[in-house]
């Protein structure tokens, strides 16, 4: 079965999220995320740039559409 994901929320720089799976060493500080920019990708999706909560020199760039996921992220 497909999955179709719909943002209902604007994903703006500022907000906070969350991983909503705990790692393998159970949830972590390092699962609250920043959203630092959203801009589109050169294959047209926009993409949302993170940084950690814990560890401002770690990031990472998620399509909006697995930010807006909510079996994935949950907004805090």
């Amino acid at each position: 079965m497909d999955r179709v994901i719909v943002a209902k929320a604007k994903i703006e720089p500022g907000q906070r999220y969350r991983d909503v799976r705990a790692g393998i060493y159970g949830r972590s500080a390092a699962s609250e995320w920043i959203v630092e920019d959203v801009r589109p990708g050169t294959d047209g999706i926009m993409y949302a740039r993170l940084v950690s909560v814990s560890d401002s020199t770690t990031r990472k760039t998620l399509a909006v559409t697995v930010l807006a996921d909510p079996a994935q992220f949950e907004a805090l």
